[in-house]
């Protein structure tokens, strides 16, 4: 059984789509537990269980749904008796926890965590090394949250590392091109908030003098009108094009000079293991945490100290400029993301040992 708040468009809902498809292709009976069905942007693999619990407003009215989905949650431990429970982000891990103590299944619940604590709230920042002690697997999506979940007090025996799966790359996708792509550009992928970094990068992009070069973001979010206003201050608001989200993104990536990671933090960035899937050549910001566990730098991409604008530019202007680089780090990182496969991801959230990559 997965618990997870919603089924919407998310990287948590992307891999929880990915993993529950390829437990029910492996004859596995998988649950789907959620608390919002209203807005289901994946397939899953399985049965779909509406909990019918969904994000309130005010204090109040989130505290006593926190409550009902302890107790909702509890009924259907109790009723399903699940071999494995997984838990996926905060909003449903706490309730599952809780549930989980009741029903006593401890020891049978995994909780994953996927970004990096340190940036979480106050609340959750307080209740992590309390209830995380509790559940028998807590499952981080990289060796870096690991490591902070440690700092944080959650005991050393607990802790494991399984990160994403690569995504599914398929012909019909491949095929697909029509799309309205400049001749030459560079990619950014998230959604537009500050921890994404597009302000770094349209920062880096602004010292490329190459004027058949354009920058595209896809994404949509609350730093549009500043990030717009950035680009018309540094005379490249003309080749910054901000298309918004998309539905697919692979005619992006396989048809982009350098896919580049400007992310202040991350847990995992999918985007980064998309991009290589896609046969895009990567660089991006060595952030904390994930892109040093994905990329081999040198080798399957390049990455930058962190917040160093002048040294990403230097990364992204020789994978655009440097075609024999290009081949080998689209070669390598083909060879890379093997190792993330989810024939090879999927099994591990059903035993307790540890992922090695």
């Amino acid at each position: 059984m997965v618990i997870i708040p919603s089924l919407c468009r998310g990287g948590a809902e992307r891999v929880v789509s990915r993993l529950t498809q390829e437990w029910a292709r492996k004859n596995h009976d998988v649950e789907v537990a959620v608390f919002d069905k209203s807005d289901v942007a994946y397939a899953y693999g399985g049965r779909l269980i509406d909990l019918a619990l969904p994000a309130r407003d005010g204090a109040l009215a989130k505290a006593a749904n926190a409550v009902r989905r302890v107790f909702r949650l509890v009924c259907l431990l109790r009723g399903e008796k699940p071999e494995r429970v997984i838990s996926f982000m905060e909003s449903a891990n706490f309730p599952a926890i809780l549930a989980a103590l009741m029903a006593g299944r401890l020891d049978r619940l995994t909780v994953s965590i996927r970004n990096n604590p340190a940036r979480f709230p106050l609340p959750y920042r307080l209740l992590m090394p309390v209830l995380y002690r509790l559940p028998g697997r807590v499952a981080a999506v990289s060796r870096g949250i690991v490591t902070a979940l440690e700092k944080m007090g959650v005991p050393r025996k607990k802790l494991s590392f399984i990160p994403n799966p690569a995504p599914l790359i398929t012909a019909a996708k491949k095929a697909e091109r029509n799309i309205p792509c400049p001749d030459r550009y560079i990619l950014g992928v998230g959604r537009l908030h500050p921890q994404k970094g597009f302000d770094r990068l349209i920062s880096a992009f602004a010292g490329m003098r190459d004027p058949d070069l354009r920058l595209v973001i896809l994404g949509e979010g609350e730093e549009r009108a500043n990030l717009e206003a950035l680009a018309s201050r540094l005379g490249v608001a003309g080749r910054v094009i901000l298309p918004g989200a998309m539905d697919d993104l692979a005619p992006w990536y396989e048809n982009a000079r350098c896919f580049v990671l400007s992310s202040r933090h991350e847990g995992w960035p999918n985007v980064l293991v998309e991009a290589m899937a896609h046969g895009c050549p990567v660089a991006g910001f060595d952030c904390p945490y994930g892109p040093s566990e994905i990329v081999e730098t040198g080798i399957s991409g390049l990455l930058a100290p962190e917040g160093d604008v002048p040294a990403l530019r230097e990364a992204v202007r020789q994978v655009i400029d440097g075609e024999e680089l290009r081949e080998k780090l689209i070669e390598n990182a083909a060879r890379r993301i093997r190792i993330f496969d989810v024939e090879t991801i999927a099994p591990a959230w059903l035993r307790h040992d540890v992922f090695r990559a």
